[in-house]
């Protein structure tokens, strides 16, 4: 599946970025590969992190997954191997494409990936920002 969250480049690699509690910035991956030994699996459970100065970020991101079904867009949830999990907040969006209401205005279902146009939206942001 296609990425959704914040990301930049850290000393030219792209990582997930999010802010602590502390106010610090951390950038956060599960591949091995893109670590040293100053990262840490703070909790045992395969994501390795490491704070950073916010100086040291580049090329910061937001991306957003959506998609595309039916002419309709929905946001895309979650993905299993050949479905995605989409949401609507609108009835007439619901209705039309079979989903379940779950909430007041929230429509949930699981979709065909050959039936999902995925659209990904990158927008810039200030690394001061996080």
């Amino acid at each position: 599946m296609a990425k959704s969250g914040f990301y930049a480049n850290y000393q030219g690699t792209e990582f997930e970025v999010m802010g602590n509690m502390n106010n610090q910035v951390e950038i956060i991956t599960k591949d091995i590969n893109k670590i040293d030994d100053t990262f840490e699996d703070t909790y045992n459970t395969g994501v390795y992190s490491k704070v950073v100065s916010r100086k040291e970020l580049t090329d910061c991101v937001k991306v957003t997954l959506s998609g595309i079904i039916r002419g309709e867009r929905v946001q895309i949830l979650k993905a299993r191997s050949d479905e995605y999990q989409v949401a609507t907040s609108s009835l007439l969006i619901g209705e039309k494409l079979g989903l379940y209401r779950v909430d007041r205005d929230l429509w949930i279902g699981w979709i065909a990936k050959d039936k999902v146009q995925l659209v990904e939206e990158r927008v810039l942001f200030n690394a001061e920002d996080i």
